[in-house]
């Protein structure tokens, strides 16, 4: 029946030994790669979960700093708001000219 799949080495027990560990090997990988894709899915939902707190705590940081800002302090700082790259940055900054 499977004479041609068989090697002459290989009796029929062997030959059907071979497609079981062929059969365990496709459903060992096939479980990875979906264990695989649900460690990305995690991964790429935690990432989204970390970018939107920095978010959030960077809001909440520069709204509790600029709260504490005199109105001309603010004037002063509009025009050059962009050139800060984080909020410490910027706090130094008003902290120098006061």
């Amino acid at each position: 029946m499977h004479d041609k799949y068989i090697s002459s080495d290989e009796s029929y027990q062997e030959y059907l030994d071979r497609l079981d560990n062929e059969i365990l090997l496709r459903s060992r990988d096939r479980k990875i790669e979906e264990a695989n894709n649900e460690i990305d899915n995690l991964l790429n939902k935690t990432k989204e979960n970390i970018i939107k707190y920095i978010n959030m705590q960077f809001h909440k940081d520069i709204n509790n700093f600029i709260s504490t800002l005199s109105k001309q302090q603010i004037l002063d700082i509009q025009d050059r708001l962009f050139d800060y790259t984080s909020i410490e940055e910027l706090k130094n900054s008003i902290k120098k000219h006061q």
